[in-house]
């Protein structure tokens, strides 16, 4: 045998022994752990004040959150032994992709052999009501509408605000709320001051929401205000009150409605009136065509010529919308419709009828501007209690029911406009659609911060069914119900 065969053979069976070797396949990581995640203020600026920890337990992650929050624009921090991460299909980058956290999100972990896990993260609400604690110089009792006391005031902020100490008068407010046995309140602070977060100012309100029973009538009015961005919406925070040692109940600290730079910023030449049959305020008129209570709650008035400058160019624009070449004038010239749907929108959604009479519907005029519908004020009677006395029981009643009503026949008339129905039809189905889902979450939540406050309240004063969780119930199906009832009312434009 040769030397070249000898080599063949040789590398023969060197082939042929590396052939029956058994290959060892490369082992893919199947690492898909989320370790870590966290909502980080310095990626969430003005949307949260510190940063969100998040707890995972087994494939739940759970931010605790104790103050009321933006949810729906948050950057997302975490950490992943995982190759890839998305949400509904959407990779993932930490600190930089932005979702809506006020729904639970199911984040998708992919390894790197294919395999996934899924972790899902929520937001739970842990929001202590603050305590406001007010004492009365000699512990005088507040009896009076008219007379403020001088008084001290301590607000204990609780997990989500900070503290505050001060001094401040305090006085009764309200009409037909004022003779229920759980008052209603004005505080004027003696300094201007931040309180509960809110821009600062003297004058607030403590609403008692005697015959709420889920003390959160007034609260989602506002937010479904704020949802749609109507300027000068109050904003509504619980709060426990305690005067001169005696606990007064669960109530809702809120703006006083007013003119200044941090409450309706009109001041350089508006006017803010206030539309209402109580017609109690020192300088009114009533308008010449529909027979308008109009009362000036801005500027302050010396004068009657000062009251007819402000009366001649309200009956300017009323008489756009009196004549007979209304809508197709310049009536809008005059009148913001826009903001009028938006303010037909709240108030048809919560029911509340005080514009037929009309009761507390203010506007206002900003100098050179048109008027325009707003603030929204007083929602105790809404949500089917005007003609039923029981709030969330009749959901299917007309906003205007009576023809010869002095508000129906002024804003039955305007919503005649065909354009006013179009922009109605466009703004509602907007608002179905995108804010609905947030507002009745808006509600579960202030529930869930309020439900020891109640129980508290309920004791003391024994004003609702005593089933918080059922009231609420209520209140959220009224809500579905009502919008049912609009979207069939607005097909018919």
């Amino acid at each position: 045998m040769n030397t070249t065969t000898k080599l063949f053979l040789f590398l023969l069976v060197l082939g042929t022994g590396s052939s029956c070797r058994k290959q060892t396949p490369v082992q893919l990581n199947s690492d898909k752990e989320i370790t870590g995640f966290k909502l980080e203020l310095t990626h969430n600026t003005g949307s949260i004040e510190k940063d969100i920890e998040g707890k995972i337990t087994g494939n739940a992650i759970v931010l605790v959150l104790t103050k009321e929050t933006d949810l729906t624009k948050l950057k997302a921090t975490f950490v992943t032994s995982g190759k890839s991460v998305t949400v509904a299909n959407v990779k993932q980058e930490s600190m930089v992709t932005v979702n809506d956290f006020s729904k639970p999100l199911n984040y998708q972990v992919t390894a790197e052999d294919g395999s996934q896990r899924t972790y899902t993260v929520t937001c739970e609400w842990k929001i202590s009501v603050p305590h406001v604690y007010i004492q009365t110089a000699n512990n005088t009792p507040v009896t009076s509408k008219d007379d403020y006391l001088q008084a001290d005031i301590q607000i204990t902020g609780s997990t989500a605000y900070p503290d505050y100490t001060g001094t401040t008068k305090i006085k009764g407010r309200g009409n037909s709320t004022w003779n229920l046995p759980k008052k209603p309140y004005r505080l004027k602070l003696d300094k201007k001051a931040s309180i509960l977060g809110l821009a600062e100012e003297k004058d607030w309100v403590l609403l008692a929401n005697y015959i709420d029973p889920t003390l959160m009538c007034n609260a989602v009015a506002m937010k479904t205000g704020q949802l749609l961005q109507i300027p000068y919406t109050n904003h509504i925070i619980p709060v426990d009150v305690t005067i001169n040692g005696t606990y007064m109940g669960s109530y809702s600290l809120t703006e006083q409605v007013a003119v200044s730079k941090n409450r309706v910023n009109i001041e350089d030449g508006g006017v803010l009136m206030e539309l209402d049959v109580y017609f109690d305020e020192p300088w009114k008129f009533t308008s010449s065509n529909y027979n308008l209570p109009v009362m000036i709650k801005y500027p302050d008035l010396t004068s009657n010529d000062q009251l007819n400058l402000i009366k001649d160019d309200f009956q300017l624009m009323e008489n756009t919308i009196f004549n007979n070449g209304f809508p197709n004038n310049n009536y809008t010239d005059h009148f913001d419709i826009n903001a009028l749907v938006n303010y037909f929108i709240v108030y048809n959604l919560t029911g509340n009828e005080e514009l037929n009479h009309p009761k507390s519907v203010y506007l206002y005029k900003p100098k050179n501007g048109k008027y325009t519908m707003g603030p929204l004020w007083d929602f105790d009677w809404a949500y089917g209690f005007e003609g039923s006395g029981t709030h969330f029981k009749t959901f299917d009643r007309p906003l205007f029911w009576n023809s010869s009503a002095i508000g129906t026949t002024f804003f039955t008339r305007l919503l005649s406009d065909p354009k006013v129905k179009t922009l109605y039809k466009q703004k509602w189905t907007a608002f179905k659609a995108d804010k609905l889902p947030e507002l009745l979450t808006y509600i579960d939540r202030y529930a869930n911060t309020i439900e020891t406050s109640q129980k508290k309240d309920y004791d003391k004063w024994g004003n609702s069914s005593g089933n918080f969780s059922a009231d609420v119930l209520k209140m959220r199906n009224w809500i579905k119900n009502r919008a049912t009832y609009i979207d069939q009312y607005v097909a018919g434009f």
